[in-house]
């Protein structure tokens, strides 16, 4: 087989577990393999690049210092994210196996890919419960006036509490700060302290107190009885309170689960029946929908990019995107919230990139498709952040706000701030319908992978399966659908929450640390090298092998460590703390996944138990799944043992005779 290039060879289980070759990609007993190169490329770009580049990222680099956190970022990319993600896509296109039987080159870490595969199946239970709400926003797009446009009655907008921030709507409890625009020059004394309250009514004027510039102004009692008639105590926006009151109905707090919400439930549905589509042949069909899920977003992000930028006041909403401050850099927590971001964006220790490169055909070029992913994911998530900001910046700008009023995190951004922008934009149905449509398929390509990694494992260790790809991907996607429901209720929110900020968090990080730890210290960094050397005819770059073996491993250690120290309990909104049962539930299935480690180390062992070292050296079927190579590479092993040999009695000898 060429280097770097494609056939239709595949593989079928022989006696000995290997695989033997065959003719067609997509026949129903063979494991499959992508069709192209650019279907390997494209399946890691939708897999790496996904919703978290336009929500998550964007608010993280305000957060954490701006272009500083970008440095940071850029840096952990550079020196954490490449090599780690060559070396997961290397691992699986070496053995042609998943992230469970690929352990057979070191039996006492299997649990590694079992705490991946656990992972990978929580998060695609919830993420997916995200995609129902970017189905549900599509569909609203239809209308003749987008329903959070104002407070509308048929969906239950509240007239007491909602507004509509666009229509030139004053909060009493602003009327201080706009009357300190027209008054605030005159009449006023910076000794706020010695005025006891706000407002000091006299004959003819208010003494109001400007909390933001910090001094005392009189006001005309006209003027400040007019505005104070036409201002209300509302405190949400018809944005907030369509995402809350309508779309998710949301309960109090987690101990109020309440019932399932049907719309969300059917959007659900609809969701997992396109993931189901997507796998039904395995890679020979998804491989297929990458070509237009993972290229499509860019088109409709250039577009979102170009409309947010010729916005007024996008300069300044760029401008608290990028501008850096360096002074955070000193920050540990800034460095942890990069690499976590690192993690959760590129899906590294997450059992999908070994999946995906064990699609590979063996001499196929993964260092420069790595490079190019995490390239792309890097620009998506740029570009993302400046389209973002530019519109966030021309809503301060309109509506004569701080701008941290409109940055909100998370969800928050995705269904409230940004649908609330482009009620303003010209045929607003158009561009939420573009924007919730770019949202969606690049969630898809993101969902589809985390559940492929489960139906790889379950390939791989019951090749039987092979031959009912259909039926196993309906049962899973069935089983996942009925566990989801449990976020589509009107509790169901916090359980998301609670599921995100648990399931893909710290646990990232600590099977990250594990998987580097056990394949570089234990299956030796020199091995594995030597391994790619016979795989692609060339050695790793040695900052590769410096990653590996000791700067990879340190800096997820102390970001593990510090992350379980610093741990706090789970908030909704910033706002409302989980009760101290909800945390428990969900470290419980944080440790679902990392439990797996020492779990299966200890089944390791008691099975080894008569020859202990046998856990730690690959089995007798680890390597290449082609035969002939499998058996060049165990003559390149034999040879390579034969010459550390030959070195240690030379050694030896030497010593003797000096003696």
């Amino acid at each position: 087989m060429q280097n770097g290039s494609y056939t239709s060879l595949n593989k079928t289980a022989d006696g000995d577990g290997r695989r033997k070759s065959s003719t067609s990609a997509g026949s129903d007993d063979t494991r499959g393999k992508f069709g192209s190169r650019v279907e390997s490329l494209l399946y890691c770009i939708g897999f790496a690049v996904g919703i978290g580049d336009v929500w998550r990222f964007p608010i993280l680099v305000y957060q954490n210092g701006g272009g500083a956190f970008f440095a940071a970022y850029v840096i952990v990319m550079i020196l954490v994210a490449i090599p780690l993600f060559t070396m997961e896509l290397a691992l699986g296109q070496f053995s042609s196996l998943g992230p469970i039987a690929v352990w057979k080159c070191l039996p006492v870490a299997q649990g590694i890919g079992v705490a991946m595969v656990v992972m990978s199946l929580l998060v695609a239970i919830y993420y997916n419960v995200i995609l129902c709400y970017t189905l549900y926003y599509l569909a609203q797009s239809f209308r003749s006036v987008l329903p959070w446009a104002d407070c509308y009655e048929w969906w239950g907008a509240d007239p007491e509490t909602c507004y509509v921030r666009y229509s030139n709507h004053t909060k009493c409890r602003d009327v201080p700060e706009l009357l300190w625009r027209d008054y605030g020059g005159f009449n006023s004394s910076s000794n706020a302290s010695s005025i006891s309250t706000d407002l000091f009514p006299s004959s003819d004027v208010v003494w109001l107190t400007s909390a933001v510039h910090g001094v005392n102004f009189s006001v005309p009692t006209e003027a400040f009885q007019t505005i104070m008639a036409n201002c209300s105590n509302a405190t949400q926006t018809a944005a907030e309170q369509f995402w809350e009151k309508y779309v998710l109905d949301l309960s109090p707090n987690i101990e109020e689960v309440g019932g399932l919400k049907w719309d969300l439930c059917l959007c659900l549905f609809v969701s997992w029946l396109i993931v189901f589509f997507c796998l039904i042949r395995g890679v020979s069909s998804s491989g297929k929908v990458v070509y237009f899920t993972a290229t499509f977003p860019y088109v409709v992000l250039l577009i979102l990019l170009v409309k947010g930028v010729t916005l007024s006041g996008s300069g300044q909403g760029i401008a608290y995107f990028l501008v850096p401050d360096f002074a955070r850099l000193t920050d540990l927590n800034i460095w942890r919230r990069a690499t976590e971001q690192v993690f959760y964006s590129l899906a590294i220790s997450w059992g999908g990139l070994i999946m995906s490169g064990s699609y590979n055909p063996f001499r196929y070029a993964i260092h420069i498709d790595a490079s190019i992913v995490v390239v792309a994911d890097l620009i998506t998530s740029l570009l993302g952040g400046i389209a973002i900001f530019a519109v966030l910046g021309h809503m301060s700008l309109e509506l004569q706000v701080p701008i941290e009023e409109v940055a909100k995190a998370g969800q928050g951004l995705a269904f409230v701030i940004y649908p609330e922008a482009l009620t303003t934009f010209w045929c607003p149905q158009l561009w939420s319908f573009i924007f919730f449509f770019m949202l969606y398929l690049l969630g898809i390509d993101s969902e589809f992978p985390l559940l492929q990694t489960t139906l790889t494992v379950l390939s791989d260790t019951f090749p039987v399966l092979r031959k009912y790809r259909s039926i196993t991907a309906f049962v899973a996607c069935s089983t996942c659908f009925i566990i989801g429901l449990s976020c589509v209720t009107q509790g169901g929110q916090y359980v998301l929450n609670l599921l995100d900020t648990y399931c893909a968090g710290v646990s990232a990080l600590f099977i990250a640390m594990c998987e580097v730890m056990a394949l570089m210290w234990l299956y030796g960094v020199r091995r594995f090298s030597n391994d790619i050397k016979f795989m692609l005819g060339k050695t790793p770059p040695w900052i590769f092998r410096f990653s590996w073996a000791f700067l990879s491993p340190l800096i997820l250690c102390v970001l593990v460590v510090y992350g379980l120290v610093m741990a706090a309990p789970v908030m909704y909104n910033n706002v409302e703390p989980y009760p101290a049962w909800a945390n428990r539930v969900g470290w419980f299935f944080a440790s679902l996944s990392m439990i797996q480690i020492p779990l299966w180390a200890g089944v390791a062992l008691f099975r080894a138990r008569k020859n202990i070292r046998s856990a730690f050296e690959p089995t007798d079927t680890w390597g290449p799944a082609e035969k002939k190579l499998l058996q060049e590479y165990r003559a390149t092993v034999a040879n390579a043992k034969d010459r550390t040999c030959n070195v240690a009695l030379r050694t030896v000898s030497a010593n003797g005779t000096a003696a």
